[in-house]
């Protein structure tokens, strides 16, 4: 009995705390592991393929995008065409596409099940604009 009591006092507190929790994990909370990097790896697939059907939008509405074009060429082309859009009617469209899309709420977009930009919840969508969320 003294040889684990000096061995754990060798260790010092913040030691044997730390075999215990290894214990722990291989014991019962291995499961809530699993399922919690089953959670984040499934979000970050989602994140991903939002991500990804988003670019193929742009690469559809910006100038000079293809459906090769990469992700980063494309938020280069998004970012000048917006600019230049923004140097030519000022923030009067902005303004307008915050009205439309989310009214007096100040919500912003929702992404529903058919991966397309949406206006908000109960917003009737009549500027054909994304799908209306009922």
């Amino acid at each position: 009995m003294r040889d684990t009591q000096s061995t754990a006092s060798a260790q010092g507190p913040w030691q044997s705390a730390q075999s215990n929790s290894s214990v722990q994990v291989q014991g019962g909370t291995q499961e809530g592991i699993s399922q919690r990097r089953e959670r984040h790896n499934r979000m970050e697939r989602d994140r991903r393929r939002r991500i990804r059907i988003c670019c193929d939008e742009l690469n559809l509405l910006v100038p000079f995008c293809t459906a090769d074009t990469d992700k980063a060429t494309t938020l280069q082309w998004t970012t000048a065409f917006l600019k230049y859009i923004h140097e030519r009617h000022g923030d009067s469209l902005k303004k307008e596409f915050e009205t439309v899309f989310c009214g007096k709420t100040g919500r912003r977009l929702k992404i529903t099940k058919s991966d397309s930009f949406v206006a908000c919840p109960a917003q009737e969508n009549t500027h054909g604009y994304g799908d209306q969320v009922v």
